[in-house]
């Protein structure tokens, strides 16, 4: 069955060359999912990083507070994202969720598996990915943190839950908007369904990218009213802005 396998895919790659999802190169190695060019242009993130937000420092050093963590508290205990924002990874979760590419996300599961990252992260009982509202979720066809989980946790489907956060509230584009003004934009806008069963657990949620952290935070707030324990955050990337 593995010989058959290897065979179907070399004839595959022969009539249909596989090509980088984001330059749209011919990729050299079949077994790679991202050219080279466009993957020395990715940040990963690595310590030392804030121990809370995950917010990278430069330099060496070990994992500390923040300016930021040191003055304000989150509703999650941690945050981690897997890259700095910028434009390989950003075009690939861009094409998804307004082009409906979905070539990057394989790539963007086989990048989540040369990090590091999901490491320094508890075991959760339940990952949550971040809910669209109904209208857009509609508009869109797919909720894009819900796909990026499953490849980024391929052995842990069963633990992604979309059930368990609604988005009650169609709030406005969160782009333009300062911290304070995201923060006031998603004021009670999720709400937690089937509570009796997030009590007392420790659940990770999920999203493409952390600006001001805004909106997992807001998550985190919901989540910890119906009883959850511990509440860690993972994002693909992280596109910093001052919070307050």
């Amino acid at each position: 069955m593995g010989i058959m396998k290897e065979l179907f895919k070399a004839g595959l790659d022969l009539l249909l060359p596989p090509s980088c999802p984001y330059c749209r190169k011919m990729l050299a190695n079949t077994d790679s999912l991202l050219c080279g060019e466009c993957f020395s242009r990715l940040e990963f993130i690595k310590p030392p990083y804030c121990a809370c937000c995950g917010r990278a420092f430069l330099g060496g050093g070990e994992n500390h507070l923040c300016g930021d963590c040191l003055k304000s508290s989150w509703a999650f205990d941690k945050a981690r994202s897997l890259f700095a924002y910028g434009e390989v990874v950003a075009g690939l979760i861009h094409n998804l969720k307004y082009s409906g590419k979905t070539t990057g996300i394989a790539t963007i599961g086989w990048l989540s598996r040369q990090s590091g990252v999901v490491n320094d992260l508890d075991d959760p009982d339940f990952i949550l990915p971040v809910p669209l509202h109904i209208k857009r979720l509609r508009q869109r066809g797919f909720n894009q943190a819900h796909m990026l989980a499953k490849t980024v946790f391929p052995d842990g489907r069963k633990k992604i839950r979309s059930d368990f956060i609604t988005r009650q509230a169609d709030t406005p584009a969160q782009t333009a908007l300062s911290g304070r003004e995201r923060r006031k934009n998603l004021k009670n806008a999720f709400v937690i369904e089937k509570a009796c069963e997030l009590t007392g657990r420790n659940v990770l949620i999920f999203d493409d990218v952390f600006t001001t952290g805004s909106t997992v935070n807001e998550c985190a707030n919901a989540l910890r009213t119906a009883g959850v324990k511990r509440v860690e955050v993972l994002t693909i990337c992280r596109a910093d802005m001052l919070l307050f």
